[in-house]
């Protein structure tokens, strides 16, 4: 029986995709691409041999009904291309294109040039040959390739023609753009049907929605705030102080265990600069794609459109399951390629002057690569909550119609240690529901602020178990070793 190393072992599972791939084309009469497959492939055939119950076909069907069962469709494995632009050069077009460069040519040759006699200029020749070789062409693949081409011929002309020879040119340049139907510049890439799809989706990331928090909801954590601030608010606030070369903080890590407040955090920051900085709130549904390079594209269009949108934020929210370790055997290439671009993009955004700002949480730091840690400029720990905090959340979380003795809070704090936030906040729900216990059982005849409550209150601290008891000791021995 096959152990669990050797299916996550990279070599091995190429192996046995060519194998069935080989078995698959041999089953359907494909006997030269069969056997040209085993050839070049070097399959092993006198030492491994394809099970009886296995084949590429029973996988496929497998695969689609677990995908059914899963999602409720069939999976969409192939789709069809859209239709290329080719932009054919008819015989009158060509004509004028050949004109144009004669015209050119026939200026060169007679204008007066204001250019150093030292400096090397192209000949009338040269550009005769050009001529020559653009005649030859009968069609052209793509825009691209005929904006270039055409770009290169007026390059020349522009290095050695006068003011009114580059007018000429550039006003040719724009007739075949406008052919073409297409730009090269970075602006030009949302004109681009696919492009402009993934653009709209990273649109549904902004976030829009009217919270109503402020700096206090967030107790306690005043490092993990101060450094946030001055990240965000401060550059907003003193734009000047940042004008000699000085640069704010471009990226923060957060990390701590579950609920300890790090999303919290980023939601403050949000509903505190809703009306100055775009926020775009991005989960792993959204950048992770089935299709092969979209993930690295949608990336891409992020980072370009919170460029655009500046100021702006991108909140990365549980990242180590974008940004895990590379080496890892079960990692496919198309992952390898998403974090390459993923780092790509972190690294020119300390060339870039516009306030882009990304900010990042997670409850695994160690998981995070190495390569990500580095371009994280802050990796800060969010702790939990101290005594004086605790008694502050209990009495912000307890139901207004629930009144505790000081003795009775002391021992909610006590009780609470090592308790995160959201568990002091479970905690204080247990109180509420406790009551509404008691009046549903009553048949609601009784209002619910006349009664006490029937178990002791200190019942709902005891009943929940810290999650963050050892977890919090790992996260002081990484932020000591890692942080900043």
């Amino acid at each position: 029986m096959m152990r669990e190393d050797d299916i996550r072992n990279a070599g091995t599972r190429r192996r046995n995709l060519l194998f069935l791939t080989q078995r698959f084309l041999a089953d359907y009469g494909f006997y030269q691409a069969a056997e040209a497959l085993k050839n070049e492939a070097r399959l092993p055939a006198e030492e491994y041999e394809l099970c009886d119950n296995i084949d590429l076909d029973s996988i496929y069907l497998e695969y689609a009904s677990y995908y059914h069962l899963k999602f409720g469709k069939y999976p969409k494995i192939v789709r069809k291309l859209k239709p290329s632009v080719k932009v054919e050069l008819d015989a009158k077009r060509k004509s004028k294109f050949k004109s144009c460069l004669t015209a050119t040519v026939n200026a060169v040759s007679t204008a007066p040039i204001d250019m150093p006699p030292a400096e090397p200029q192209t000949s009338p020749g040269e550009l005769e040959l050009t001529v020559k070789k653009v005649e030859s062409l009968k069609s052209v693949e793509s825009n691209s390739t005929l904006i270039a081409s055409a770009a290169g011929i007026s390059g020349t002309n522009i290095a050695v023609a006068g003011e009114e020879n580059r007018s000429t040119t550039l006003t040719r340049l724009q007739e075949i753009e406008h052919i073409a139907g297409a730009s090269c510049s970075a602006d030009g890439l949302l004109n681009q049907q696919d492009w402009q799809n993934l653009a709209d989706l990273v649109k549904t990331t902004i976030m829009r929605d009217e919270l109503k928090l402020t700096w206090a909801d967030m107790c306690g954590n005043t490092s993990a705030v101060d450094i946030v601030k001055e990240a965000v608010l401060m550059p907003l606030k003193y734009p000047q102080l940042f004008a000699n070369g000085l640069r704010p903080w471009k990226s923060v890590l957060m990390h701590g265990p579950p609920g300890s407040g790090k999303t919290l955090l980023a939601k403050i920051l949000y509903a505190e600069t809703r009306n100055q900085v775009t926020f775009f709130n991005v989960t792993s549904s959204v950048v992770v794609s089935k299709w092969r390079g979209e993930s690295e594209k949608i990336m891409r269009i992020l980072f370009y459109m919170a460029q655009k949108h500046a100021p702006s934020i991108i909140f990365f929210d549980e990242i180590e399951g974008l940004t895990s370790r590379r080496d890892r055997p079960s990692d496919h290439e198309s992952s390898k390629r998403f974090k390459n671009e993923l780092l790509q993009l972190l690294d020119g955004m300390e060339q870039q002057t516009g306030g882009l700002f990304v900010l990042a949480s997670t409850n695994l730091p160690w998981d995070i690569d190495d390569a990500f840690l580095r371009r994280f400029e802050k990796k800060l720990l969010v702790q939990l909550p101290n005594p004086v905090e605790r008694a502050i959340l209990i009495g912000k979380q307890l139901p207004i119609n629930v009144s505790v003795t000081k003795e009775q809070m002391e021992l909610f704090v006590r009780i609470s240690e090592h308790f995160t936030g959201d568990e002091i906040r479970l905690a204080c729900k247990e109180i509420a529901m406790q009551m509404v216990r008691r009046v549903t059982r009553a048949g609601g005849k009784r209002e619910a602020k006349t009664m006490e409550p029937e178990v002791p209150l200190q019942r709902a601290f005891e009943q929940i178990k810290p999650l963050s008891v050892k977890l919090m000791k790992h996260h002081l021995q990484w932020q000591e070793e890692h942080g900043s």
